[in-house]
């Protein structure tokens, strides 16, 4: 988490991004980060994007360390930490979504969110996170 935070704070104002890898078991459980440079060509304050090479690197960088990616974690500067219309467009639903609202560069709060699709109706639902 302390690197997550780090850096969303050293991206402030713009929305940090990155893959949470880890191993299942009854729970996931998140033991490393891959920080991704923020590609998207329009106001990387409001949203990010993750470059397609880059995230298969990631990909094979964590299957050589027998894990998986189980997520993905971004900033909102200075809004809190729910899921956007945007971000829910582009959620995947087998994922985790760490959403870390920076305030004025310092963190404000963070939260976890995983996509419910029902009816064609695309929801985020609140997930419990644990840091250990």
């Amino acid at each position: 988490m302390e690197k997550i935070i780090q850096h969303c704070q050293q991206e402030y104002p713009f929305e940090a991004c990155g893959l949470m890898l880890g191993r299942e078991g009854d729970e996931r459980y998140i033991t490393d980060v891959v920080k991704m440079a923020n590609s998207y060509s329009g106001d990387r304050h409001v949203r990010y994007s993750i470059d397609p090479m880059e995230y298969y690197r990631a990909e094979m960088r964590a299957a050589e360390m027998k894990m998986r990616i189980y997520g993905v974690y971004h900033s909102h500067p200075d809004v809190q930490a729910r899921p956007s219309a945007y971000d829910l467009e582009h959620f995947f639903p087998w994922y985790s979504y760490l959403i870390v609202s920076v305030v004025r560069g310092r963190v404000a709060e963070y939260r976890a969110w995983h996509l419910e699709e029902t009816g064609g109706a695309r929801t985020a639902s609140e997930e419990s996170l644990e840091i250990v």
